[in-house]
């Protein structure tokens, strides 16, 4: 099994334990080089007027679960910021719906690094049906601080 960096798994719980993360239940599955899976359960808190997932929730989980696969590929002086994000939304994910999301980096240059996202939701039978897929690109830098 692929393990992180002390690098890596400082940025990454950093990146875990901010409060927006913590308030949408986001929970680490597994992390490795290049790859990052995690789950939260749709709640009250970040649904909408529908009772489903919140668009602005799916959209950053995607972004925040991309860079938790790209931290462990980068150096010790180096810091990654997403610099373009498509996505397409394929289905709703009803109040108390287990989502799923999972990254991988698709290729690592010198400046950019590419990545792609899907969250799928999970019902009570364990019906696996995908919510939402993106595509990003990520500027790769020397950290300043």
């Amino acid at each position: 099994m692929n393990t992180i960096n002390e690098h890596a798994a400082v940025h990454s719980k950093a990146l875990l334990d901010h409060p927006y993360q913590r308030y949408c239940g986001l929970e680490l599955v597994e992390q490795r080089p290049g790859y990052c899976k995690c789950s939260f359960r749709v709640t009250e808190a970040i649904d909408n007027l529908s009772h489903t997932l919140h668009g602005g929730v799916i959209y950053s989980m995607l972004d925040v679960v991309s860079m938790l696969a790209t931290l462990p590929i980068l150096a010790d002086d180096e810091y990654a910021l997403t610099n373009s994000f498509s996505s397409s939304l394929m289905s709703a994910a009803s109040l108390n719906a287990e989502v799923v999301v999972e990254a991988s980096v698709i290729r690592s240059g010198r400046n950019l690094i590419f990545t792609q996202s899907s969250a799928w939701k999970f019902d009570q039978d364990g019906k696996r049906t995908q919510i939402a897929s993106a595509q990003l690109s990520k500027f790769r830098f020397k950290r300043q601080w």
